[in-house]
């Protein structure tokens, strides 16, 4: 009985755990109706698709597609799932997402002529309703069968079915196949037009290698703060069939503001030297110069594994190591000449405002103006000028944030709490702003309007001191009394015994409290490495029986992750390596894991990242060589065995 007590004491605990600290995982779902064609009349048949998209794997129930005046079902059928997988690289953290997607298509007539709304579909996902947003068309009296239509992308973006669409498409498909097979030439349309435009470039680069790092910058001079843009570049002759990032650029000497980091290299034509090359962006970065001289854009590298065409076909694949040259910016001083004293470090193109909510505050107790200055350039680096108060107004906090976007602009954003200690009329006054404009090569003045505001009496006058709240709110804090000891007149038994119960209850819920702690830090402590080893392999095998064999490589490829990150950590060991250079990493584990696991380790590492990133084409021949069971089963067996002994040496 005694047992069961406290198995029931311990079970509550664990659901107090569960209600007050743990969140369910939700997963993001979208749902989304289409119709083919948008235009119809009476008689007229259309598509509708339901797409149901989420970021983990589900099991949907069929829609419930409301009966509706004038529409009738003709033909359901569930268009199946489909799964698309994505890496990403952020701050050197490769990570995977995958998202899945389930297809319904509905075949209905319209009866009815006049305007006519397809009502929401609802789709119930492991108990998560969600819904569809309702469509609204205009049925024609007579049928639209026979009459010509514009060839449009249907709402949805779904192609169209015709004959037209289909040559179309058969037209783009012989077209990408004849650029493949002329090893990216591109730009010859059979069909009597121009594929897309190719740009010819001429670089100073060696056209002999099979691919190269070029680093392309919009200008070699600058001055001091102003933006130099610079896009890596990585032009490759063959398929990349693995690639790594051994060195991201140090950029010293420069503020960076990332433009883009891709997550995942889209390749296009260029001819480089009339040799023609297939490309892709790594990085577009913003660069803005500290100080004056002369400020170097250090060199990208990156290793790769490419595999070059010839007359026989696909050649062997070679790994090389690339990097981008190192390009010297000169950097001018900014002109002493004409600087005026509210310059505060800017350099581009910006404006200045202030707001304030409402045209009343009240005397004694505090208000916030904020001041915001937005343009083209850093404004992260723009200080609050001086700003002359009134002296009715004291300063209490200032507080920031800022933000720079991919399209070149920024701003920067201040909010400076104020107190207006009497009643009456007072102004924010003009706030003077300079920035140095590098086009026209001269200082630019702004100033705001003054703000006339009416402090009017507190019903709450200012008690105390303003106290900082956790959130970034401030508070008036509680005024202090000096503490007294009253010895009560009637001092019975009945307050003895109040006080005894109250005391007790006290100590009671303190050994619940201390007893809820020592359960609740058992339940969040941290799971083994085997124990993580474990869930991603049952993922994996649940990967395999659903024969996404691409999917399966990105997991794999995280199981390696996962191990090293594992190993690193429980050892002591510091690896000197990026984090994406998972070689060196494997170089890198204790001798005892070294000696015995490195090679086979590199090698499963290499055949999973490329069934998982691959083309399809080097995918399928790689299947052929190796059979993925057997490097699946070595991967398991490596896995369970570093973890396990780590585990035992913990």
């Amino acid at each position: 009985m005694e047992r069961m007590r406290k198995i029931g004491n311990y079970l509550f605990q664990v659901a107090l755990v569960s209600v007050l600290f743990v969140m369910p995982a939700r997963a993001s779902l979208n749902a989304k109706a289409e119709i083919y064609p948008e235009e119809v009349g009476v008689g007229d048949q259309a598509r509708i698709i339901v797409s149901v998209t989420s970021d983990k794997d589900f099991q949907a129930q069929d829609p419930d597609f409301p009966a509706t005046e004038g529409i009738e079902i003709l033909q359901t059928q569930n268009g199946g799932q489909s799964t698309s997988s994505r890496m990403s690289i952020v701050n050197g953290k490769t990570e995977f997402s995958k998202s899945t997607t389930q297809h319904y298509e509905y075949i209905v007539q319209f009866t009815k002529a006049g305007p006519i709304t397809i009502p929401s579909i609802t789709v119930n996902i492991d108990g998560t309703v969600t819904a569809t947003a309702p469509m609204k068309l205009q049925v024609a009296p007579n049928s639209l069968a026979d009459k010509p239509r514009s060839r449009t992308q249907p709402r949805g973006g779904f192609p169209e079915d015709d004959m037209f669409s289909q040559l179309l498409q058969q037209k783009q498909k012989i077209l990408e196949d004849m650029q493949r097979q002329m090893g990216g030439q591109g730009g010859f349309d059979p069909f009597g037009g121009r594929a897309q435009e190719i740009p010819r470039l001429t670089l100073d680069v060696n056209t002999n290698e099979s691919f190269f790092i070029y680093a392309d910058v919009n200008k070699n001079t600058a001055y001091e703060g102003e933006q130099v843009t610079v896009n890596w570049y990585i032009y490759v002759k063959g398929n990349i069939e693995a690639i790594d990032r051994a060195k991201f650029p140090d950029l010293r000497g420069f503020w960076k503001e990332i433009i883009e980091e891709v997550p995942a290299l889209q390749f296009s034509n260029a001819i480089v030297n009339d040799i023609p090359y297939r490309r892709a962006l790594l990085a577009s970065h913003a660069l803005f110069p500290i100080k004056a001289g002369t400020a170097v854009v250090d060199e990208f590298r990156i290793k790769a594994t490419v595999r070059n065409q010839t007359q026989f076909g696909w050649g062997q694949a070679h790994e090389f190591t690339k990097s981008s040259r190192r390009i010297p910016i000169e950097v001018k001083p900014l002109p002493q000449e004409g600087k005026p004293l509210s310059f505060s470090g800017a350099v581009g193109q910006f404006q200045i405002q202030t707001q304030v909510d409402g045209l009343q505050v009240k005397a004694g107790q505090p208000f916030t103006v904020k001041i915001r200055f937005e343009g083209q350039g850093n404004a992260k680096l723009i200080e609050l000028p001086p700003i002359d108060w009134p002296e009715s107004l004291t300063v209490f906090d200032t507080k920031s944030e800022s933000k720079f976007f991919k399209t070149g602009q920024s701003y920067k954003q201040f909010e400076v709490l104020l107190i207006q200690s009497k009643e009456g009329s007072f102004k924010i006054p003009q706030i003077n702003f300079s920035y140095f404009d590098p086009e026209q090569k001269k200082y630019v003045n702004k100033s705001t309007e003054e703000i006339q505001l009416t402090a009017i009496k507190s019903d709450q006058p200012l008690a105390g001191p303003l106290k900082s709240n956790p959130d970034g709110t401030f508070t008036t804090a509680a005024p202090e009394y000096s503490p007294q000891l009253v010895w009560p007149g009637d001092f019975s038994w009945l307050a003895w015994r109040n006080s005894f119960f109250v005391a007790t209850a006290a100590v009671i819920f303190s050994f619940m409290f201390i007893g809820f702690l020592i359960n609740y830090s058992k339940l969040t402590t941290q799971p083994s490495l085997l124990a993580k080893v474990n869930a991603k392999i049952k993922k994996i095998d649940s990967v395999v029986k659903s024969q996404d064999i691409k999917n399966v490589g990105s997991e794999a490829v995280n199981l390696v992750y996962l191990l090293l990150e594992g190993v690193h950590s429980n050892s002591g060991t510091v690896s000197k390596a990026d984090p994406l250079e998972i070689t060196q990493r494997i170089s890198d584990m204790p001798l005892r894991y070294k000696e015995k696991y490195e090679q086979r380790l590199k090698e499963i590492f290499n055949y999973f990242q490329m069934i998982g990133f691959a083309p399809d084409q080097v995918r399928e021949t790689l299947l052929k060589q190796k059979a993925l069971e057997i490097e699946l089963s070595d991967l398991k067996k490596i896995s369970k065995e570093i973890a396990d002994d780590l585990g035992r040496t913990t």
